[in-house]
């Protein structure tokens, strides 16, 4: 009997794998949360990666054909911004909850092609755009609160993001886009936490948090959340080597599984049928979407 994998079982394999450390970064950063704002997580979560991602560099050198440097800046700025209001909403509420609102980014990524880049709709994308949204009121229970627009934004910051690094492709090597997020990553939240010892602001809460030295378990906790965040993307990376984006993309979807598992041990409340069914049209959504590739 043969045992061997087809590449598209490897690619569904390693993207499992890939949810499955991604939803445990966000345990570990729900963790955290309690001790620390959602700035100075998402700091150590891009410090600790920038370690792994050197090591990368150091075994195999980058090479770059170069000329997009501020589309490049753009793209770690942006992410950083998509990280911090990621990092917010995942303190503030159940990791089920956060985790959809941050695959509303299909639905924005395929607006934004639309608009930004020109490219075409079809009909099943457009209905799925319109189920997406009905999700998303059905999720919020159209109360548009600070939380929910925090979660919202997310959604939209990660497609921005995920346009831009479309067109950096064919210029930069793909460990030189991470680390120019990895290193907005560090250095804006770095300015944050200092700006947060000399005011506060309700409307930027999600960006104003002081330092707060961690201590003892903490550690433990920054170095998982790193290893674990790190290792996600270099799993999923391979994925798409193996399998069709659109596999791949639908595939990607267990980290809502994962992250509700988590959720659970860690004492979330369960969702109401409306959030379940809110959530439900929002993933179907973007595996409409992701099937459009």
């Amino acid at each position: 009997m043969n045992l061997s994998l087809s590449n598209t079982h490897r690619g569904i394999l390693l993207m499992l794998a890939a949810s499955f450390l991604f939803a445990l970064t966000m345990l570990f950063a729900k963790l955290l949360s309690d001790s620390m704002g959602s700035v100075e997580i998402t700091f150590w979560r891009n410090a600790m990666g920038l370690i792994v991602i050197a090591l990368f560099v150091l075994r195999k050198p980058i090479h770059n054909v170069g000329g997009r440097p501020f589309t490049l800046i753009f793209r770690g700025v942006i992410g950083t911004v998509a990280l911090l209001t990621f990092f917010y909403t995942i303190g503030a509420t159940t990791l089920s909850n956060a985790i959809v609102y941050a695959k509303t980014e299909p639905i924005f990524t395929a607006l934004l092609a639309l608009f930004l880049l020109g490219e075409k709709l079809k009909a099943n994308a457009v209905i799925a755009i319109f189920i997406g949204f009905a999700g998303v009121a059905m999720l919020s229970g159209l109360h548009w609160d600070y939380l929910h627009i925090m979660g919202i934004l997310t959604g939209f910051l990660s497609a921005l993001a995920y346009t831009s690094v479309r067109s950096l492709k064919a210029f930069y090597d793909e460990r030189t886009v991470v680390l120019s997020f990895m290193l907005s990553g560090v250095i804006i939240p770095l300015f944050l936490m200092i700006a947060a010892e000399y005011t506060t602001s309700d409307f930027f809460a999600f960006a104003l948090s002081p330092f707060i030295m961690p201590t003892g378990r903490d550690w433990m906790w920054i170095a998982l959340m790193g290893i674990a965040a790190a290792y996600g993307q270099i799993y999923m990376t391979r994925a798409y080597f193996y399998a069709k984006a659109g596999t791949i993309s639908t595939v990607s979807y267990s980290v809502v599984l994962f992250a509700t598992l988590f959720g659970i041990i860690l004492g979330d409340v369960l969702p109401t049928p409306m959030v379940v069914a809110g959530g439900v049209m929002i993933v179907l959504s973007g595996i409409l979407l992701s099937r459009q590739k």
